[in-house]
């Protein structure tokens, strides 16, 4: 994970520009992290402080945790991290794809975290859920079907339906759906494998996440052609 350098001032002498560090994506939400910062403690020794810092993410609304060890305004030393709590850091998805449907990113998220935790089959079911978001936000926004209509559709009736002059995004859609119902189903095979299969499911949802980011570059270029003829 990468990390910047912030100031705070103690309020106290010799240490009223402190400089700590603080990640660049909150491990909470995985969103660009510009915290709140504030000193709950601190630990006095001879050259340097130990101090203890709790992160509020206006994204998410959570807090994230740092012990660190700071140094005297008069010493050009940088700050060292100790240890950062939440520790597992969640994957950074580019705005285009953030700012087109949140609600999946954040979904996406809390599969990670079921996973980080070791929850395994949750993982799975949200990984899938996730993947439905997505593709509902795109068929809203790219078909001439209203939300209500395309509510009603089940995932894999909408993989067929608005996919389907589509290998790439048909198919990996269809092996984390199929994938995923091994999850949630009382029965399914006995050597079902949690962990290879969820690598897998996780592998397709790239592909498919990579497709839509292209549609959505596509759909929204940068700059657009001049089909004006010059004379």
């Amino acid at each position: 994970m990468q990390y910047r350098i912030y100031q705070i001032d103690q309020q106290i002498p010799n240490y009223r520009r402190t400089k700590f560090l603080i990640p660049d994506i909150c491990p909470n939400c995985g969103k660009i992290n510009n915290p709140q910062s504030s000193i709950e403690g601190h630990t006095h020794y001879s050259g340097f402080k130990i101090i203890y810092i709790r992160h509020h993410c206006p994204s998410c609304q959570k807090d994230h945790w740092s012990i660190q060890k700071v140094f005297p305004d008069s010493d050009d030393s940088d700050p060292q991290l100790l240890t950062y709590t939440p520790s597992s850091s969640l994957r950074q998805f580019e705005k285009r794809i953030s700012d087109f449907s949140p609600r999946f990113v954040d979904m996406y998220h809390q599969a990670e975290q079921a996973e980080n935790n070791g929850n395994i089959e949750l993982a799975g079911i949200g990984y899938r859920a996730a993947e439905e978001i997505l593709i509902k936000d795109f068929a809203v926004k790219f078909s001439s079907d209203d939300v209500e209509k395309v509510s009603k559709y089940t995932l894999n009736s909408a993989i067929g339906h608005y996919f389907k002059d589509s290998d790439a995004l048909g198919v990996s859609a269809d092996v984390v759906r199929i994938n995923e119902n091994d999850y949630a189903h009382w029965n399914r095979p006995q050597n079902f494998d949690t962990n290879q299969k969820l690598q897998e499911l996780k592998a397709y949802l790239d592909i498919f996440i990579s497709q839509i980011n292209v549609k959505l570059m596509i759909k929204n270029p940068p700059v657009s052609r001049n089909h004006k003829s010059n004379k």
